[in-house]
């Protein structure tokens, strides 16, 4: 058989469902032909798409061995390096590809956060501007270069890099999306000016997507609601966790729901969804294919779980896919979208007086706005907190703050607050879990503790736990979370409060800044939230000096947290079915008959 027909047949093979077929097939012929890099490049393309990674990346090294020139094999090989998070070997792939290839401009992405990795920011921000001068009008490499400064908790540089690029191209609609979704991870960001920023790209995205037309739904305000959940995170995914108790406890005969996935990942956590609810999987089709589904289904209430964390839901959104729309759950502020009528909050993340933040009518559900169920097969870890236990001679230990959430959501008001509570407590030590490799924030990390008067010794990181829910025993090394602002977490401060251990938070002045306050009071610790940064040093520092009332929130909270309307999945679903029915009887009112 020849090369050609080789390839065509395994590639036949594997989209036929048969993957096992088709690599037995590519290795047979690369038994008789071992230099033929097409068959290796597509072998080891397969082995990549099955997440057979350490395969995939041998392969690829076998294919650059026999053709060093090759600039596509030398591309695959930085791709799957960097997924084995073999930075080295990455960085040199896609340094070849540059030199074979100068204007792949994913090349010098690639480099660039292999080089990151490995701590050589200095040259990474080099090979970003040597591609800037290569092609200045291309603004994805502006994207690029801010959302690695991003993830690098580096988000006013990462700003800076985007409003260059919306200075060649103002109407550039991904460099829009990143100059209004970093704010939510910036300090002092007017609620309102962004709130006009969310506008103009919602009016962006309804003048290219177009409108639909009417809808023939029976417009009866106390028939059974057809309900649908749009949302790419269906799978082992925090908005997942959050969806799964109301979607089991709908009362079928009021509310129906409907699944519609578009799941960028897939896993035992999809498995799971698909059996609450109907299941639609829209993952590939367009906005209009998809309304034209919500037609078919006879959908009444669309309810977007992503915001602007996803595009094309707020496509969805702007072509309208039911009568009524809301947003939900997946994005802490307005989306700026004409189409969406409600977002659903409560009134401790949006007190009154918040309705100027958001586009949006805002409906605030009674209690508070989750509703959380631990993971599958999270551990029931409870117990004494770290530092009561008896050190090695018998002396007490230090306490242990700690934080999980992403690095990103830590403004520089937080580090500076962090620090003082760490000043204000002798040989306390602050836990971070770095969601990028330890190695490619740690330093710059920790060099702002150092800055601010806290040794490095104090600082200790913990990598990012590559399978879900590996990383909740880790909970246990911690005696007090300190939850990050102006962004504050949410799945990590439940995980957290599951695990026995308090968190003190900061109450801020829009939704992202007080999600704490709202998760805090549902469990019944006020006494947790924070006034002002002053407020926060206090708590957290009284807290760490009596190691009573320590022993009594590692022993209580779990139960008290079951026992409150953050895990009250029946009850949530009844008012979450109250709210949605008021929408839907607003809009009979209004669109009549």
């Amino acid at each position: 058989m020849s090369r050609v027909n080789v390839v065509q047949t395994a590639m036949g093979l594997f989209q036929a469902g048969k993957p096992d077929d088709a690599k037995a097939a590519l290795r047979k012929h690369l038994a008789r032909a071992p230099g033929d890099v097409a068959a290796l490049k597509l072998l080891g393309a397969l082995h990549g798409e099955l997440h057979e990674d350490e395969e995939s990346l041998a392969v690829m090294q076998r294919a650059v061995a026999v053709a060093p020139k090759d600039a596509e094999a030398r591309f695959m090989l930085g791709n799957i390096a960097t997924i084995v998070r073999r930075y080295r070997v990455g960085a040199e792939a896609y340094e070849k590809t540059v030199a074979l290839q100068p204007t792949n401009l994913q090349a010098y992405d690639g480099l660039a956060k292999c080089l990151v990795s490995l701590g050589e920011f200095d040259r990474a921000m080099a090979w970003y501007e040597r591609a800037i001068s290569l092609a200045p009008g291309n603004t994805d490499t502006y994207h690029q270069m801010g959302t690695t400064l991003a993830l690098l908790g580096r988000v006013q540089e990462g700003m800076a890099a985007a409003r260059r690029g919306l200075a060649l191209r103002p109407d550039d609609p991904a460099l829009l999306e990143f100059v209004v979704y970093y704010q939510n991870f910036m300090d002092d960001v007017d609620p309102r000016r962004h709130r006009e920023e969310h506008a103009a790209l919602g009016r962006g995205v309804a003048a290219r997507i177009g409108a639909g037309g009417g809808f023939r739904n029976r417009m009866d305000p106390e028939k059974p609601l057809r309900v649908a959940f749009l949302s790419a995170d269906y799978y082992f995914h925090a908005c997942a966790f959050f969806l799964q108790g109301p979607l089991r406890e709908f009362d079928r005969s009021r509310l129906l729901p409907f699944l519609y996935a578009h799941p960028t990942k897939r896993d035992e956590y999809t498995e799971l969804m698909k059996g609450l609810g109907e299941w639609r999987d829209v993952s590939g089709m367009k906005p209009w294919e998809i309304r034209a589904q919500a037609e078919r289904d006879g959908i009444d209430v669309m309810i977007d779980c992503a915001g602007w964390t996803d595009r094309l839901n707020m496509e969805c959104c702007a072509l309208r896919l039911a009568p009524v729309q809301a947003t939900y759950l997946g994005y802490p502020n307005t989306t700026g979208v004409p189409g969406v009528d409600y977002r659903i909050i409560d009134a401790q993340t949006d007190p009154p007086g918040s309705e100027d933040q958001c586009t949006e009518r805002l409906a605030r559900l009674e209690e508070c706005f989750l509703c959380f169920e631990p993971p599958v097969g999270a551990p029931r870890q409870q117990g004494e907190p770290p530092c009561c236990a008896p050190g090695p001679g018998g002396e007490p230990r230090p306490v242990t703050f700690g934080t999980f959430n992403r690095m990103m959501k830590v403004g520089d008001r937080a580090l500076e607050t962090w620090a003082r509570v760490l000043r204000e407590v002798p040989g306390s030590r602050l836990l971070i879990k770095i969601q990028i490799a330890a190695e490619e924030v740690a330093p710059s990390f920790i060099a702002k503790f150092e800055r601010l008067g806290v040794s490095r010794d104090r600082i200790i990181t913990s990598e990012w736990a590559k399978k879900p829910g590996e990383h909740f025993p880790m909970y246990r090394r911690m005696d007090i979370a300190l939850d990050s602002f102006p962004y504050n977490g949410t799945t990590t401060t439940c995980e957290a409060l599951w695990s026995g251990v308090p968190v003190v938070a900061l109450a801020g002045r829009t939704h992202r800044a007080r999600v704490g306050v709202s998760l805090l009071h549902a469990i019944g610790a006020p006494e947790l939230v924070a006034k002002s940064e002053d407020d926060y040093v206090r708590i957290a520092a009284g807290l760490a000096g009596d190691r009573a009332r320590l022993r009594e929130y590692h022993a209580t909270l779990r139960g008290r947290m079951e026992r409150s309307p953050l895990m009250d999945a029946k009850g949530f679903a009844r008012r979450f079915e109250a709210l949605v029915r008021g929408m839907w009887r607003e809009a009979c009112g209004r669109l009549g008959p």
